[in-house]
């Protein structure tokens, strides 16, 4: 691969490192492989602060490395070779745990764009799908840890770029009971690592704004109370590469600046999109202008750029319209006032005096 791509990897490296793996709950009903695998556990040091307190999984470390020094997988191959890792999953509770450990599609959710994962029993049709356990379910003593040897097969059609998922260990037994509607739905624990895998092959970044919009109405009366709008759009990963980018939204009107801020996206998969939302905080009662929004991932080489804009305009409508009816109104009482009254006194014209001549 080129220069640029690799100093593009390591930059995504450096902003992947931001992300530490997350501890979610699913409610799911799950169907567990025969057998359960009884690793060669070793002694499990005290929880560090990042995990739950009763157990954790990460990736396993590199021979002559120290424990907990990787927090996510970032691995590279080409298309139709198998990449082999580890998971170490650590169980720091009094009494034993099995897990099922499995792979899963990562994606941006559609609320805030954060990233998350597949539940289990979700079809896999990225990266988790590539994901081979050597044995389906493990259980692991109390107070020790043990590596699941895992291996990724990226098959041979695997469309070059950033794939992103992970390795997840999920407690077979059930945490508790939740009530939803006349259902009962078994919740049970799952914990994962963050997997990156680069698919050797050309390497494009993209981005693409589109849906730009602006939501609200000017504030009433005009000039004398404050009034909020939002501005929207949808942001996407148009290319095959992660991207990180900050939003500069900013806007002009015949009075100057009306809006610039500049905000951190959430990383953005490729080919997922994220809803971006801000409010604009006292929009002003009246202005035309345009407003544009530049999406920007500057920790690529080169960087990529998207802009959208659309144009602004704001009239207090319902100030005007209470202008008016004020106006008319006050006609209304003249009118009547000149029909019941009839038309005012003319005023007396005054004669000239006249002089008497000599």
């Amino acid at each position: 691969m080129g220069e640029n791509n690799v100093v593009r990897r390591s930059a995504r490296a450096r902003a992947a490192a931001v992300f530490m793996t997350a501890a979610l709950l699913f409610g799911v009903s799950v169907g567990f492989g025969s057998g359960t695998a009884m690793a060669d556990p070793t002694p499990s040091p005290k929880p560090p602060p990042s995990t739950n307190g009763s157990w954790w999984v990460q990736p396993a470390p590199k021979p002559g490395a120290a424990a907990g020094a990787r927090q996510y997988f970032i691995l590279e191959g080409r298309p139709g070779t198998t990449l082999r890792d580890g998971l170490a999953v650590s169980n720091y509770t009094d009494h034993p745990i099995t897990y099922y450990v499995y792979g899963a599609d990562g994606y941006n959710t559609p609320r805030d764009g954060q990233f998350a994962l597949r539940d289990h029993g979700y079809p896999m049709t990225g990266v988790g799908a590539w994901v081979r356990t050597a044995f389906p379910t493990i259980t692991v003593p109390a107070h020790t840890s043990t590596v699941v040897p895992i291996s990724i097969a990226i098959p041979p059609d695997a469309s070059p770029g950033d794939h992103v998922g992970g390795v997840s260990g999920m407690d077979t037994a059930v945490e508790s009971v939740q009530q939803q509607g006349n259902v009962q739905v078994g919740i049970k624990r799952v914990v994962a690592a963050r997997l990156y895998v680069h698919v050797d092959g050309p390497a494009v970044g993209g981005l693409t704004v589109t849906d730009l919009k602006v939501a609200g109405s000017a504030p009433f009366p005009a000039y004398v109370s404050d009034s909020d709008g939002t501005v929207t759009a949808t942001v996407t990963n148009s290319g095959n590469l992660l991207e990180s980018p900050k939003a500069h939204l900013h806007a002009t009107g015949i009075f100057g600046t009306l809006i610039d801020r500049t905000v951190q996206l959430p990383q953005i998969l490729p080919g997922q999109s994220i809803d971006f939302s801000q409010v604009w905080k006292n929009m002003p009662p009246f202005e035309i202008g345009t407003l544009h929004l530049d999406v920007t991932d500057g920790t690529a080489a080169p960087p990529v750029t998207s802009t959208a804009a659309v144009s602004v305009t704001l009239i207090p409508w319902l100030s005007l319209l209470l202008v008016a009816v004020v106006v008319l109104a006050v006609l209304a009482v003249l009118v009547f006032w000149r029909r019941r009254n009839g038309p005012l006194p003319a005023r007396p014209r005054r004669e000239p005096s006249k002089v008497a001549a000599p």
